[in-house]
């Protein structure tokens, strides 16, 4: 099962990779000013 999944989870990133690859500039800026936020968002909505 651990063979599996760690499979699935290479193919889950190529293909978010590939799909970012594809979009436009906007939605890479969107993306990469969401990315930014990530480390926030715990503190600002569950503490």
């Amino acid at each position: 099962m651990s063979k599996v999944r760690k499979t699935a989870g290479v193919l889950l990133l190529v293909a978010l990779l590939v799909a970012y690859m594809r979009s436009s500039e906007s939605t890479k800026r969107y993306v990469k000013h969401l990315l930014k936020q990530v480390q926030y968002l715990p503190y600002r909505y569950f503490i």
